[in-house]
């Protein structure tokens, strides 16, 4: 079937151009992946950025396997789930760990259902009528995210700022342009995107501190600071945790019910933009992925993944619309990318100066 993909789902990506795109999946969903545990956890106690990013990294690894390597897609911490972990917060790393659980069981035990019984009876309980307005609620959602963020008004409405909302629309334009006009660059349109929004910031934060104009000061440099800090370098992983907290936050067994509560439900809605993404992705690569490799698969590694990523981060992983939009622009489907781009994340983990960069 003709899908206009410069590279399909089993194709060999030369060595260089896939590190390349793989470089544009990780710029893509990194800034989201990161940003969960950082507005679940304040304190940055139980979650951290660098743990994310393994947690992605293994989870994304793992999905790929029990999909086949068919489905190209990455998966990182779901947004979905931070009020869920803003409550197991509160229960230390095995309440984390429990609730990831929780999470990862719904989707485990969906996949056998429709492994037996087939997936006719989902578009009889969430028919496209249902899963849109929940797909485009959850949107909507976190919208408001984008808003502060592009506003600069996430930590305190005080630092509203024209300056950054110009930023934001000259980098938006910049991708959208790349993507449509460009021939040598439209392939890495967030990559041309990303990198010209912050060589604005930079030159501007350069400005600000030489003349000492504050609201041109927009790059924090300070935030460097953390870098000299050695304990910072090693990522908090979830187990080893658990392992050093044991359960002594869990006092008693309507805990566990506050736990279960505030995770099952967002894993049913959850479970209609696991849907829905993988039938955006169907209809890029020109095939339907709830069939091959199949609902029951993409539901098993989607649940699996985002149990072993919990081990490592806390955070329970979801599909990433922004991989998805990455497949769509650079045409590029190759589930080789999407593994290059893990194992990436998996090591930059490691790399602290890189990860104070992002943040």
């Amino acid at each position: 079937m003709n899908n206009n993909l410069i590279y399909d789902v089993r194709d060999r990506v030369p060595f260089f151009k896939n590190l390349l795109f793989a470089l544009q999946q990780f710029m893509a969903i990194i800034t989201a992946t990161i940003l969960v545990p950082l507005i679940a956890d304040a304190s940055n106690i139980y979650l951290s950025q660098s743990a994310a990013m393994i947690g992605a990294g293994v989870g994304t690894i793992m999905y790929l396997i029990l999909t086949k390597f068919k489905s190209p897609v990455f998966l990182g911490s779901s947004f979905a789930f931070i009020a869920p972990l803003i409550t197991a917060v509160e229960f230390g790393y095995f309440g984390i760990l429990l609730g990831a659980i929780f999470a990862s069981c719904v989707y485990i035990i969906l996949a056998i259902i429709v492994k037996f019984v087939g997936s006719n009876w989902i578009n009889k309980i969430m028919p496209p009528i249902i899963i849109g307005p929940i797909v485009t609620l959850i949107g909507l959602d976190l919208s408001s995210s984008a808003i502060n963020n592009i506003m600069n008004t996430t930590s305190s409405s005080a630092n509203y700022s024209l300056i950054t909302i110009l930023i934001g629309i000259i980098t938006f334009l910049v991708v959208v342009l790349t993507s449509v006009k460009s021939k040598k660059f439209k392939m890495y349109p967030f990559i041309i995107g990303i990198l010209a929004g912050y060589v604005i910031s930079l030159i501007l934060s350069v400005f600000g501190i030489i003349f000492n104009v504050e609201f041109l000061k927009i790059i924090d440099f300070s935030i460097f600071n953390k870098v000299a800090d050695f304990k910072n370098w090693l990522p908090n992983i979830t187990f080893v945790g658990v392992f050093k907290e044991g359960t002594s936050k869990i006092t008693s067994f309507s805990n566990i019910i506050k736990l279960f509560v505030a995770f099952v439900p967002i894993s049913l809605v959850s479970f209609a933009e696991h849907i829905a993404d993988h039938k955006n992705l169907s209809s890029i690569l020109g095939r339907d992925l709830l069939k091959e490799p199949g609902l029951h698969r993409t539901l098993l590694g989607d649940g699996i993944g985002s149990f072993v990523s919990a081990l490592f981060c806390g955070c329970p992983n979801t599909t990433y619309g922004e991989s998805i939009g990455c497949v769509a622009l650079s045409k590029n489907a190759s589930t080789r990318t999407i593994l290059t781009a893990s194992i990436m994340c998996i090591v930059v983990a490691f790399i602290y100066p890189f990860i104070v960069f992002i943040e």
